[in-house]
Parts: structure tokens; C-alpha cells; sequence
């Protein structure tokens, strides 16, 4: 399995706990979004394309969009 270095949410600091903040949910902050810690543009930029994907306007109901992302993270093998 690949190892990726991430920064854990009580050691962030400046813009990266500020973007920790903004996409924490009462859980924390998921893995997929603490893998761009290093890079805390890019973790804005991955949580307002996942926003849009997941929320924005589309023919798909949010019930079937979270259908889709659990069967192909089953297919490939990922903890969803």
C-alpha cells in the first residue's frame, strides 16, 4: 500500500488549518483531503471540485452521486 506524508490536523497551521477548518466535518478531515496538506492549495482546489461533483446542479440526486463514488471505490479496491 503507498504511504503518503501528510500533516495531522492539530499540527497545522497559517492557510493549511485554515483550509482544515473550512472542510472538517464533526468527524475531522477525511484522508483523501489530508493527502494534499502538504500543498494546501491544492486541497481548496480537490474540496471545490469534490463540492460541485457531489452538490452542484445536476440530473443525478446526491443519494445517487454517493451510489456511484461506493461502487467505484469498491471496483478499485478503496475504504470509501
Amino acid at each position: 500500500m503507498p504511504w503518503i506524508e501528510w500533516i495531522e490536523e492539530q499540527d497545522a497551521t497559517g492557510s493549511l488549518k485554515e483550509s482544515f477548518d473550512r472542510v472538517a466535518t464533526e468527524h475531522g478531515v477525511d484522508h483523501i483531503l489530508k493527502i494534499h496538506s502538504l500543498n494546501p492549495r491544492s486541497l481548496d482546489d480537490h474540496y471545490r471540485l469534490y463540492a460541485s461533483l457531489m452538490r452542484g446542479g445536476s440530473d443525478l440526486s446526491r443519494t445517487e452521486r454517493e451510489m456511484i463514488a461506493v461502487v467505484v471505490s469498491k471496483v478499485n479496491g478503496c475504504f470509501y
